[in-house]
């Protein structure tokens, strides 16, 4: 009997493992039709997508098994002799909000980013985003976003460039997208992202450190001559509701109510960007209210009670200047035909054309006074902006009148904060080793 057995399960065996392998075979062509087994493939594919350019070390985790990573890329980099704007446009998608977004331009026009004064202090209309000390660039609706040198030339374009922009955009399926939004550099959103219009502070640093990565493979790949730029491993957020991080900084602590003639003597707060970028910086100041309440009197109208100051180096000055440029807030040509910087106080109101009466009305936004210099900052033109803005009083309709005397004084004023600035030891003109100014003129904003 135990010989029968033994015969029947011989005969049987082969017939049991080919069932088993059909078994398990049939399994994984089950599993793949159901949406898996593509975790290797797509792996591979992080690796060489947008050119190699991606930080795969970063991104891996990023990766779905589920199913075929969708990839869509064009540029000069990828296809020399392409007419694109572009060096490198490239969208990485596993699904379920999973992807990447890149974008590479060579600039031959303004930087596509808000750079004005406020544009700094107070990004995102005072919402605030996310920095990442030592790179020049936000987090804004493109995701994060950066300017970079490339001293050796940037192909690609008709006209010849060494301005680099690159924006980054990370998901990892937490705000509904997956990322892919815009493979031309722009978004189909008016927010940061499309969910929660801020990304959390991981999400943000991705999305630095993606920048970083593709922009110093493309300038190696460019042969730009410069240096890689260091890689974020941290970023800050710069809404003041967080501890108000831009306050206090070491570069504005010039901006000091008891040794800045002509503002409200006092104690001010100061607050700084925190980008730490070499090619711009912004301060401001403001008679603090609380901290002088009891201490000193009210400042008195057309006394000046906040004070701004902020530079733009290279492409970034160009594009600053061009935006107030269209805003009509910029001065004509240089006030001094030889070049040199116009002494405080040597001009009459006659001799800079002042008129002896203005008004302002209480719905003006934030009237100001503001004067403008051109230097030569670490060898890039750099453009200079200081503001001054005075203590008005108005009730709602109502206007006040400057005359020429608290205009005057606003004027000297304005000239005392540039010197300031431009000769306090810590500040960025001195970091940058600005020489060669020039005063180009003032501008009125009362309206």
């Amino acid at each position: 009997m135990r010989g029968l057995w033994g015969r029947v399960w011989q005969r049987r065996t082969p017939l049991v493992v080919l069932m088993a392998v059909v078994g398990i075979a049939g399994a994984l062509l089950a599993t793949r039709d159901s949406g898996g087994g593509h975790l290797a493939a797509n792996r591979a594919q992080l690796r060489k997508a947008c050119d190699g350019t991606l930080p795969y070390g970063d991104l891996e985790r990023l990766v779905r098994d589920e199913r075929p990573g969708e990839l869509r890329q064009h540029g000069t980099m990828l296809a020399p002799g392409q007419e694109s704007r572009s060096l490198l446009d490239c969208s990485l998608s596993w699904g379920d909000g999973h992807g990447v977004t890149v974008h590479a331009e060579a600039l031959v026009s303004d930087v596509p980013e808000a750079v004005e004064t406020r544009d700094l202090l107070e990004p995102a209309g005072g919402h605030g985003t996310f920095v990442a000390p030592g790179t020049t660039g936000q987090y804004g609706k493109r995701g994060a976003w950066l300017v970079a040198d490339c001293l050796g030339g940037l192909g690609g374009r008709v006209r010849p460039t060494t301005d680099l922009y690159v924006t980054a955009r990370v998901t990892d399926g937490t705000d509904g997208t997956d990322g892919t939004e815009g493979t031309d550099g722009t978004d189909s959103t008016d927010d940061a992202t499309a969910g929660s219009g801020k990304p959390d502070r991981a999400t943000a640093l991705l999305g630095f450190r993606t920048a970083v990565h593709v922009a110093n493979a493309l300038t190696k790949a460019q042969h730009c001559g410069s240096g890689p730029l260091t890689t974020p491993t941290a970023v800050v957020d710069t809404d003041e509701t967080h501890g108000a991080p831009g306050q206090g900084l070491r570069k504005c602590e010039w901006i000091d109510g008891s040794s800045l003639p002509g503002v409200a003597s006092g104690s001010w707060t100061t607050l700084g960007d925190l980008q730490e970028s070499t090619g711009l910086s912004a301060c401001a100041g403001e008679w603090d209210a609380e901290k002088n309440a009891g201490e000193r009197p009210r400042p008195k109208q057309w006394q000046v009670t906040e004070v701004e100051a902020v530079s733009w180096s290279g492409i970034l000055g160009r594009s600053a200047y061009d935006s107030y440029e269209r805003e009509g807030h910029v001065p004509g040509w240089g006030a001094e035909d030889d070049g040199r910087p116009s002494e405080a106080g040597s001009e009459t109101d006659a001799d800079r054309g002042v008129r002896q009466e203005d008004r302002v009305s209480s719905y003006a936004g934030r009237p100001q006074l503001a004067l403008w210099a051109r230097s030569v900052c670490d060898g890039r033109t750099t453009y200079h902006r200081v503001a001054v803005l005075p203590e008005i009083r108005l009730e709602d309709g109502e206007t006040a009148v400057i005359g020429g005397k608290d205009r005057a004084r606003l004027s000297t004023a304005a000239r005392t904060v540039l010197d300031r600035y431009l000769d306090a030891d810590d500040g960025w003109p001195a970091s940058a080793k600005c020489r060669d100014t020039k005063v180009l003129g003032e501008v009125e904003q009362w309206h």
